[in-house]
């Protein structure tokens, strides 16, 4: 393959062409799918879309070595990428691009007239690239090139988006395979979804920086074919949720003995949990990890494997590099700021909510902690209005904010139920205005409206309509 096969713009970027074609020579995919075209090509066809430097693009593709590709075409070329995943609708992207100022969406099956744009598709390799009409065109892009934007995994809003300097999200990433001791002779299994920051620094920027190789899978995840999707790829390190630890743990699964580091972050892991791990993977090592995008994303790792169970309790010590304080305090209880050069450039396309930057490189997360004397964290709840519903993170407000602008609607409301096995729910209940609805014809519209909008892990166990009182309802 040539050094550089077409022109790339100058973009500030802390690595070069020679680097990311290394990174995607070690990486594969898990399942058996077709070769695509080369990767010279896929940036041929990025850069020919004529973008100015600085420019969003968001990328709707499956997890896979090809959204990889287009991830750093985008970056080689002077854009500035953003990862959804490929279940969103396209109402919903349509309106993230307004919200981002994106010039271009790139997908499998990337319809024009969906995403409102009123030219053809174009090839973006073996994808489809659409222009966007943007309003803002002749006031130039918005960002730097070398810029990269991360969704924030519904805890802060469905279209809150954090902009961050690709340096700073490589010094994390380093700073956190240091902290877990990643290898460059270690095989990583990416079956997290590539639109959320963990995956995309923790293991895909981690493994570019340390060598490291990638076999990319999922999601959705499956407990019986994780064994021996482990074992048929000689994986070595391996990251899953709560969610999944649990799972995992109550089907009993026997993991490979190959599997040398397991990390488990995304949510609090009870630390009968974390024993049970330990006890199923007495030569794994165990690690926990606590982070948000905001910052970078990785903030604090506890190597359980080399810790006493009363620390179990604890998502450990902050990376070096980071430090932290609380904020509020009560009772030995704060909510925990990060300060991190590594913190989130600006928050784009919603409200920032109870996560923002409230100094420089420093960070409210939103999340109460308690800090022993010995400097470990420990978690104590949240000050968010979200909930964990089949592992994935739903922002309970943004759900209730897009409903509430729903025509017809004149109040939703949102509660909260738990599982015996300990997982959350929730219910919707909508409340219509009685003059502008036409009854149960309207009702099913809305139903429609309010589930092909929201991603399959945000929607209510049970969504309720109902009719406003006239007597009570006031415009």
């Amino acid at each position: 393959m040539p050094s550089e096969p077409v022109p790339v713009r100058p973009s500030g970027l802390p690595f070069g062409w020679d680097d990311v074609v290394s990174l995607l020579d070690r990486s594969t995919d898990a399942c058996s799918s077709p070769p695509g075209p080369p990767f010279a090509d896929v940036v041929g066809d990025v850069s020919r879309l004529g973008l100015r430097p600085g420019t969003p693009v968001i990328l709707s593709l499956s997890n896979s070595r090809r959204l990889l590709e287009h991830y750093f075409a985008v970056l080689l070329t002077g854009g500035v990428p953003l990862t959804v995943s490929p279940a969103t609708p396209s109402a919903r992207i349509a309106e993230l691009a307004r919200r981002t100022a994106a010039g271009a969406v790139i997908g499998t099956r990337a319809d024009p007239a969906r995403l409102g744009a009123s030219g053809p598709a174009r090839p973006a390799g073996d994808a489809s690239a659409v222009l966007l009409d943007t309003d803002g065109a002749a006031a130039g892009p918005p960002y730097r090139s070398g810029s990269a934007l991360l969704l924030t995994s519904g805890t802060s809003g469905m279209f809150s988006v954090c902009l961050h300097r690709v340096d700073s999200l490589l010094r994390n990433a380093s700073r956190h395979a240091a902290a877990v001791g990643l290898r460059a002779d270690d095989t990583v299994l990416v079956s997290l979804p590539l639109f959320y920051s963990y995956a995309v620094v923790a293991q895909a920027l981690a493994a570019l920086v340390t060598g490291a190789r990638l076999v990319i899978s999922g999601p959705p995840f499956s407990p019986a074919e994780y064994p021996r999707l482990l074992s048929r790829h000689g994986i070595s390190s391996s990251s899953i949720t709560p969610t999944i630890a649990r799972l995992l743990l109550h089907r009993g699964e026997r993991l490979p003995r190959g599997l040398r580091m397991l990390t488990v972050g995304g949510d609090r892991l009870a630390p009968r949990h974390v024993a049970g791990l330990r006890a199923a993977l007495p030569e794994t090592e165990l690690y926990l990890t606590y982070g948000l995008t905001e910052a970078g994303p990785r903030v604090a790792t506890l190597a359980a494997h080399r810790e006493p169970e009363h620390r179990f309790d604890s998502v450990g010590l902050p990376v070096p590099g980071v430090g932290v304080s609380l904020r509020d305090v009560a009772g030995g209880v704060g909510e925990l700021l990060v300060h991190t050069d590594t913190a989130l450039v600006a928050k784009v396309g919603g409200p920032s909510g109870g996560r923002c930057l409230v100094g420089p490189g420093v960070v409210a997360t939103g999340d109460r902690f308690r800090i022993g004397e010995d400097g470990y964290l420990r978690f104590q709840g949240r000050l968010s209005d979200f909930v964990v519903v089949r592992g994935e993170k739903v922002s309970l407000a943004a759900v209730r904010e897009h409903v509430q602008a729903l025509p017809g609607v004149t109040g939703c409301a949102t509660s909260v139920g738990t599982d015996p096995d300990g997982s959350a729910h929730y219910t919707l209940t909508v409340r219509l205005d009685p003059a502008v609805t036409g009854g149960p014809a309207d009702a099913e519209l809305l139903r429609r409206s309010v589930l092909s909008f929201l991603l399959p892990a945000e929607r209510p166990r049970e969504l309720r309509i109902e009719t406003a009182d006239p007597a009570l309802f006031r415009k």
